[in-house]
């Protein structure tokens, strides 16, 4: 049996140290931003045609069968009611080019809509053009904890599409081609 024998220094200042020091949400904050993850816009439509469209980094896999996905949004957002009453969404695996989307996306647009004239659909819902992938999925199951709500989706179509994806660690956003296999 093979052994990592790379050792991991011990952390520079531990989570009850800091959070003596500083605010402790902040610095649990920090601590959950060393976890990188993939961006994606999460969209839906509503019944008088708006298409409705936030960044979200809380995007997961669930389960292969059913296949379903999760994705976590506050309770007090403006979007809650919109996203929680949807009977189906799409999940658009923002591409590294495509930067400007997430943050076009990551606020509420002024109006309440990201668009009015949406013009790439799959499976009936809104989709983000040139993405990495995408999941069309149709409500599943909305659990609420603490200060958010987690809403399951199940996977009725998807597609995968060959752009390198745009990560986000720390509060910064990272290209996704510049990973190197260890």
């Amino acid at each position: 049996m093979l052994q990592d024998t790379r050792m991991t220094p011990p952390p520079a200042v531990t989570a009850k140290a800091k959070a003596t020091h500083g605010d402790a949400k902040s610095a649990l904050r920090s601590a959950l931003g060393r976890f990188a993850t993939g961006v994606t816009v999460i969209s839906a439509q509503t019944t008088d045609s708006h298409v409705h469209c936030m960044t979200v980094n809380s995007f997961a896999s669930l389960s292969l069968d059913p296949p379903l996905i999760l994705w976590t949004l506050r309770s007090r957002s403006a979007r809650y009611h919109t996203f929680s009453q949807t009977q189906a969404f799409s999940v658009s695996v923002l591409a590294e080019t495509q930067i400007d989307i997430a943050r076009k996306h990551a606020l509420p647009p002024a109006d309440g809509f990201a668009e009015r004239d949406w013009k790439a659909f799959l499976g009936g819902c809104p989709i983000i053009e040139g993405a990495s992938a995408h999941f069309i999925c149709k409500g599943h199951t909305e659990i609420d904890k603490g200060d958010h709500v987690i809403l399951i989706g199940e996977i009725t179509e998807f597609a995968e599409h060959k752009h390198p994806p745009l990560l986000f660690m720390g509060g910064r956003y990272y290209s996704g081609s510049s990973l190197k296999p260890l």
